[in-house]
Formats: C-alpha cells, structure tokens, sequence
C-alpha cells in the first residue's frame, strides 16, 4: 500500500471532524483550536486534499454549490483579490505585507477551479510589480534578497502573473505542481516572454545565486542553508513559469540532499515548510536533469522523509501538524491562528505532507 493510501482515510475524517457547519459546506478552519470558525486559506486548502484524494467527486453537488458560492464572495470586485472575511488588522503579527498575504489567497482562486467555477472577476495580472511597466532587471534588484525564502515569492509572482496575462501558463488545480510554460501550443509568444524577462533571470543568476550551492544565498548576510534552499523553492516557480532550466541543478541538488538529518527530516526541525519545500526541489531538479543525477538517492530521501513524517508528523486525529511533534500552527502567513500550538493537526501540514506523500509514492512506481 502506498503512503497516500494509507493517509486518505485519516485526513478525511479529520477534515469532515473539523468543518465549521454552520454556514453551509466549504468552510474549514486551520484546526481545532483556531480561534476564527473557518478561513478562507484553509479551505482552499482542504477543497485541494478532498481534490487530491479522489472525495471531491463524491461531494453532492448542492455542497459543491455552497462550497463555491461561498468562495466566489470572497474575491473583492474592486481589485480582483480574494479576501478572508473574518481577518483583521488585529490578527496580523508578522512582517509580511497584506500584498502578500493576498497573494497567498489565491489558493481560493484555486478551489473555484476544483469545483467547476471561475473567478467572479478578472484576478490581478499585477502582483508584487507590472512587469510591462518596471523594468523586470530593475524589478528584481529591489527584492530584499536578504530573505529570499520571504521575498523570492513577491519576485516568482510577478514573474508568473506577467506569464498568466499572456495565457502562457498551465496552472494546476490543487496538485502540488507548478505553473509551467505551454511550450507546445505558444512557441512564439513565450519566446518573446522570455526575452522581454531576461533581465530578471540574468540579474538574479548574476547577482543573486550562489553557483557553488545552487541557492539563491549571495546577498544573505547569514546564508543559512535551510532558508536558503526555502528560498530556492520560490525562485524555482519563475523557472518553471517561464520554461526555462534551473541553473546550477546538480549544485542545488547536492546542497538539498545535504541538508536531511538521519531520522529522514530535512533542515530546521518540526518545520514542515522546510520537508516540502527540500522534496518539491529534489523532484522538480530530478526531473529536469531526467533522473541523471544521484536518482536513488533522491528516492532514498523521499522515503526517509515519508517515513518520518508517518511517524513524527501524523497526529493521532488522521491529519498531519505543520510543527510535527510540537503540534498545530498558531499562526500563518503573518495572521494569528491560535495563542499556542496544540497537539494536532492542521490544514496546511496535512496538504505539505500529503504531497510529499505523493512524490514518493511516484518515485516508487
């Protein structure tokens, strides 16, 4: 039995333990314990398991109604961004920006597709910068590149929603896959694309990457390399995006191989962003250099990190915890979900785990 098979049912009936009902189906707070009923991040979220699971068929299509009705409210007509109804400005206590925070929204965008339906209004081409406006080299020299695990996303971002105008984007639904070139149907449109990003590419190869590593660490003045791999993990969706090779793939996937631990969890601890972000890098540089380059110990990983987050991560209640043995997350993206962490799991470990699940379920055959 592989590894999603054996987490399906748990994460089901987690998820229908955790639904907030009250409003109709489609609405699902992060956890237990949040301290708002539902959230608009993690419903998009759980709409993507019941996707990946193959139970988004089985909903009732009354359900499914209410479960878009409800998302389709959330975008707001004057901008095009989706908004969680229930957020405030006192729930927010990081650094991110609420640009950022919106961009994270647009898993709801997502959901809309899963269930059949399109966003009530045009999304925002424009995110983090217009790319036909700033010049895209100019554009990436003032990302704060000190962080790019935070601020790589902003410059991904804009490098795809300048692709998505153009339709030149494949985007999957919730699959864990990235946006990626249509290659084969817009040859000419993407080429002129890529010209006119160029200058983004080469600054951030110039100026940016580390060539020794494979990350994106130059202008880190801590080049710490779980963050730094983080950071590659953004950086990476532009290059996917925009149909072009990764730099320094063999570099980069030494660098990530480097950074699991002997019980199979990869950099900081009880962090699962650090866990998808090194599998999604292994998979998507193994791809690229077609299983060429240290394969079956790509493979090996996958599986110590499948193990131990069957092990560590897996709570007690069928779903996985963000934090793995320390429980739940108390806040994301900046927005406070809870006062504490709690012994349980969470949408977003659940969803970071279950595609780790599924790329070494692929990798095994």
């Amino acid at each position: 039995m592989g590894y999603v098979d054996q987490a399906r049912d748990g994460i089901l009936g987690w998820l229908e333990g955790i639904r907030y009902p009250d409003e109709g189906w489609g609405r699902w707070p992060y956890h237990a314990k949040m301290q708002r009923p539902y959230a608009l991040i993690s419903s998009g979220s759980a709409i993507g398991l019941h996707q990946s699971l193959g139970a988004l068929a089985g909903v009732p299509e009354a359900q499914r109604k209410e479960a878009l009705a409800f998302l389709q409210g959330c975008q707001d007509p004057a901008d095009g961004y989706y908004r969680d109804p229930l957020v405030r400005e006192a729930d927010h206590i990081g650094d991110h920006s609420w640009e950022q925070i919106y961009g994270q929204m647009s898993g709801a965008e997502r959901a809309v597709r899963a269930l059949g339906g399109e966003s009530p209004y045009p999304v925002p081409a424009a995110r983090f910068a217009d790319l036909d406006e700033e010049d895209p080299a100019a554009f990436t020299r003032r990302i704060d590149w000190s962080n790019p695990w935070a601020h790589g996303e902003s410059w991904s971002r804009a490098i795809q929603s300048f692709l998505r105008a153009r339709g030149l984007i494949a985007d999957g639904a919730n699959d864990g896959r990235p946006g990626r070139a249509e290659k084969d149907t817009t040859p000419a449109v993407l080429t002129a694309a890529q010209a006119h990003l160029a200058g983004a590419f080469a600054v951030y190869e110039n100026e940016v990457l580390d060539r020794g590593t494979g990350y994106p660490s130059r202008l880190m003045p801590d080049p710490e390399p779980s963050r730094a791999m983080a950071g590659l993990f953004k950086c990476m969706m532009a290059y996917c995006a925009a149909g072009l090779t990764v730099p320094c793939a063999k570099q980069a996937l030494d660098s990530t191989l480097a950074l699991q631990h002997e019980d199979g969890e990869f950099g900081f601890r009880n962090n699962m962003c650090i866990n998808w972000d090194a599998l999604w890098v292994l998979r998507e540089l193994d791809l690229q250099v077609d299983a060429g380059y240290r394969h079956d110990e790509v493979v090996a990983a996958g599986v110590a990190c499948a193990d131990h987050l069957m092990r560590r991560y897996r709570q007690s209640d069928g779903g996985f915890a963000f934090h793995g043995g320390e429980g739940c997350m108390s806040n994301h993206h900046s927005i406070q979900l809870s006062p504490q962490r709690y012994p349980i799991s969470d949408t977003l470990g659940t969803i970071m785990s279950l595609r780790c699940l599924e790329y070494v379920d692929e990798w095994l055959g």
